[in-house]
């Protein structure tokens, strides 16, 4: 057994090799990766680190300074409700997915965001701050500005890439240290948002993306983003000895690669005993649109590479913790019934980063008009065999990934889950 795992492992080798010399090596030396002091602002270790990048759901750490920021200057409070409106209802998944006119608070809603990463919930919490969400959208680019990330910009408060283009979304990995560190530095009180391992809902537990919470020591945060142009993103922090670091990793090709290459970052940021510069040094932007990952993160060649990569990863060191589903403890969050309407289950939806399937856009395979594709005909029973009228047609096959997306919660359900008991906060 041992002989054959390092045969596939050779194997793999020499597979990546291959088809990084047809497309994957751009995508992997162009990988933007930082380690930073938080305290400090001092760079431990950069590479590429101004190289624009989409930011997929990485904006949402700004959605959440903004409103941090609104609530500290008293414009709203934690225990503020905020109402589920037509148009978050509409943005896909990962969404919470509640009923029109529902009410959550802020402080639920800022978890259901870092936690769930929810795609909804950005939209009313815009919605709840600035009144609309282009006023928002201008808030945050102001606000970016402010705290010195020169290389962003944002178009929405969910990350979420715009189609048709051009996406004029960016950020970089010094820009997103930064954001990390005034975060900390502005609300220290919150630390604890971006903590959090998992929230509940009703039945509904939902376990936060980062795949180093619970499996590398000291991890404390932040967020996760993913779309195929971006790649697998995450702004991680870890705190030892007193001291937190920041490790930002854009560009993975999987959850797991993405975890393994924050921690080895990780060990090399607290072994380091000089700084290569500080946040505000680092040289400026130079290229002017981001690097592009899509054909690599969903086309056919991609496919292949991470299945070349997964073999290879799994040999890492801190694999087995990584690749583990530690027990979370999570914190309840509640949705207040829509006033006239039955009471309705939330219906959270969206494919989970860590699952392996991630990788691969959810399809739902469509035809002009909206009709939906001819089913495969049964096979048709042998002939002069007795019985086989009788026997069912074979089930069509699925394919692996394939997602239905409900947009729209249903309604008339009996049970109240996720309603907000009397006096809970």
């Amino acid at each position: 057994m041992p002989k054959t795992t390092s045969i596939r492992r050779r194997a793999a080798a020499c597979l990546f090799a291959f088809l990084a010399g047809v497309g994957g090596a751009e995508a992997a030396s162009a990988a933007p990766l930082l380690v930073a002091d938080i305290a400090t602002g001092q760079v431990l270790e950069a590479r590429e680190a101004t190289t624009p990048w989409y930011p997929a759901s990485l904006t949402k750490l700004m959605t959440t300074y903004v409103v941090l920021n609104a609530v500290k200057a008293g414009k709203l409070q934690l225990q503020t409700p905020l109402v589920y409106t037509e148009r978050a209802q509409k943005e896909p998944p990962s969404k919470m997915g509640f009923q029109v006119g529902q009410t959550v608070t802020v402080d639920d809603a800022l978890k259901m965001l870092m936690v769930q990463s929810a795609n909804d919930i950005a939209f009313i919490l815009a919605e709840g701050v600035s009144g609309s969400v282009e006023a928002f959208v201008v808030e945050m680019n102001r606000t970016a500005r402010q705290i010195g990330m020169s290389g962003s910009n944002f178009v929405n408060p969910n990350g979420l890439p715009v189609r048709p283009g051009p996406d004029l979304q960016r950020t970089t990995a010094r820009d997103m240290a930064l954001l990390a560190a005034a975060l900390y530095r502005d609300h220290p009180d919150m630390a604890g948002l971006f903590a959090l391992n998992a929230i509940k809902i009703g039945q509904r537990t939902m376990r936060n993306h980062n795949g180093l919470m619970g499996r590398y020591p000291g991890t404390d945060g932040m967020k996760t983003g993913y779309v195929c142009s971006s790649g697998y993103n995450v702004v991680a922090t870890a705190t030892r000895g007193g001291r937190r670091l920041v490790t930002v990793v854009l560009g993975a090709y999987s959850p797991l690669e993405r975890s393994e290459t924050a921690v080895d970052a990780f060990e090399r940021g607290w072994a380091a005993t000089k700084a290569v510069g500080t946040l505000t040094t680092l040289p400026s932007v130079t290229a002017a649109f981001p690097v592009d990952l899509r054909e690599d993160m969903c086309g056919k060649t991609g496919a292949q590479i991470r299945k070349a990569r997964r073999l290879m990863l799994e040999n890492h060191p801190w694999a087995p913790a990584l690749m583990s589903k530690p027990p979370v403890s999570p914190v309840m969050v509640y949705a207040t019934p829509a006033p006239g309407k039955p009471d309705a289950q939330p219906e959270p939806s969206g494919i989970d980063e860590d699952a392996p399937a991630a990788a691969k856009p959810p399809a739902l395979a469509s035809t002009p008009g909206g009709k939906k594709p001819a089913a495969k005909a049964a096979q048709k029973p042998a002939k002069g065999k007795a019985g086989a009228a009788d026997k069912k047609p074979a089930a069509s096959k699925t394919k692996t990934g394939r997602v239905k997306i409900e947009l729209e919660p249903s309604a008339g359900m009996n049970a109240a889950v996720g309603a907000k008991p009397a006096g809970a906060l």
